[in-house]
C-alpha cells in the first residue's frame, strides 16, 4: 500500500522516478555508471562508501521502475511513452489517446502508485500472478542484502532495522515463488492448476476472457483465483 502517511509525498517521488528513467539522457546515465564503477576501487574509505551507496540506490531505482514498466498494460506503456519519453502535456496526451482528461488522471495516478509500491520494495496482490516481477523484486533484494552486508556490515551508514525489513520482504517473496512453482509443477492436471496457470500467462485478461480460454463458467474462475490468493497473501502482507 502507499505509504499512508505521506502518499502525496511518495507518489511525487513516484514521478520524479518514472522521469529520471525515461527522460534522461543516455550520456548522464553513462557518465554516471562509469563513476560507480570507479568508486569501486575506493570502497575501503567510508564516504566512498556512501556515495557509492546513493549511486547504487539510483541504479537500483532504475531497475526497478522498468521492471514495472515490462508489466504495465499497452494503454499504461503509451502513456509513459508520451508523458516522460517525449515530454508531452496532459491535454495533448488526451487528445492523442482520444480518452477524457479525468480518464488519463485515473491512468496516471494508476501508473504512479504501481511505481510506488514496487519503489518501497512491495508487491501488489495483483501482482501474485506476476512471476517475472516477483523473480526482479527478488533479485533486487538480494542484491540490497549483499550489499549491505558486504560493504556495511556494522550497519555504519546503513540501517539494521532497514536491512532486517528487506531480509523480511526477501524471505516472503521466495516463499511465494516456491509456492507458485509449487502449484505449476505439481503432477496434478486439476482444473484449479489450468486455471492459475491461464492467469499467470494472462495476467491482464479479465476474469470473462479466461473463463473462455479454460472453458469454464466464470464463477469457476474467480472462485479458484480467489482461493488461491487467499493462500499466498500472507507473502505479500
Amino acid at each position: 500500500m502507499i505509504h499512508k502517511l505521506k502518499p502525496e509525498l511518495t507518489l511525487y517521488l513516484a514521478d520524479e522516478a518514472l522521469k529520471h528513467t525515461f527522460g534522461a539522457e543516455k550520456v548522464g546515465l553513462q557518465e554516471l555508471m562509469e563513476i560507480q564503477k570507479e568508486c569501486r576501487d575506493y570502497l575501503s574509505k567510508e564516504n566512498i562508501r556512501r556515495i557509492y551507496a546513493r549511486m547504487m540506490k539510483i541504479e537500483i531505482t532504475k531497475i526497478m521502475v522498468e521492471s514495472v514498466y515490462m508489466y504495465l498494460s499497452s494503454e499504461e506503456q503509451e502513456f509513459i511513452k508520451l508523458r516522460y519519453k517525449e515530454k508531452k502535456q496532459m491535454v495533448a496526451i488526451s487528445l492523442r489517446l482520444n480518452i477524457s482528461l479525468a480518464q488519463l488522471n485515473v491512468r496516471h495516478h494508476r501508473v504512479l502508485e504501481k511505481t510506488a509500491e514496487f519503489m518501497q520494495y512491495r508487491l501488489r496482490e495483483e501482482d501474485i500472478f506476476e512471476r517475472g516481477k516477483i523473480e526482479n523484486m527478488v533479485n533486487l533484494l538480494k542484491k540490497l542484502i549483499e550489499f549491505a552486508e558486504k560493504y556495511d556490515p556494522a550497519s555504519e551508514f546503513i540501517s539494521k532495522y532497514w536491512v532486517e525489513a528487506i531480509n523480511e520482504r526477501y524471505d516472503k517473496y521466495v516463499s511465494l515463488l516456491d509456492k507458485l512453482d509449487e502449484t505449476l509443477t505439481s503432477s496434478s492436471s486439476s482444473l484449479h492448476k489450468r486455471i492459475i496457470l491461464a492467469k499467470m500467462k494472462n495476467p491482464c485478461r479479465k476474469i470473462k476472457d479466461l473463463a473462455k480460454i479454460c472453458n469454464v463458467d466464470k464463477s469457476i474462475i474467480s472462485r479458484n483465483l480467489k482461493y488461491f490468493v487467499d493462500e499466498v497473501k500472507q507473502y505479500i502482507n
